[in-house]
């Protein structure tokens, strides 16, 4: 389990919440990795990978429509992450190799996920903040 207290924080609250949703899931799948069946472990990588979507969706959305300078940069981050999750999920499916996955969510998408948020979405939930400020 990853202590939800290791996220780092940024100005905007629902962006903090979404962060800890997609924590939720994550530590989901490393529990079904250590105890459950490939069934179950299948159904947590698909609801982690749900949740990104609706995540990314809704933080481009509110980037976008702002005129969020750094978007292309930020939405690119995302569709990185996106792939190489959806890859992981294809080797799990075609290989059912728990140390691959475990390995992958606990340190490179955990590692993307501290740098994303410190290096991209404190810098969009600051700009979004001052947008809020200002109206």
């Amino acid at each position: 389990m990853i202590d939800k207290s290791r996220l780092p924080r940024v100005a905007k609250a629902q962006m903090n919440t979404v962060h800890e949703e997609e924590l939720e899931r994550i530590n989901t799948l490393l529990t079904a990795l250590k105890e459950s069946d490939d069934n179950a472990i299948t159904k947590a990588v698909e609801s982690l990978l749900a949740h990104m979507k609706e995540h990314f969706d809704y933080e481009e959305g509110m980037l976008k429509n702002r005129g969020f300078g750094m978007f292309e940069i930020h939405r690119s981050d995302h569709t990185r992450i996106m792939n190489e999750t959806r890859m992981a999920y294809m080797n799990w499916r075609n290989f059912r190799d728990r140390e691959a996955l475990r390995e992958f969510i606990k340190e490179d998408f955990m590692e993307w996920l501290d740098f994303h948020i410190q290096a991209m979405d404190s810098v969009a939930a600051d700009f979004l903040v001052q947008q809020e400020r200002a109206r």
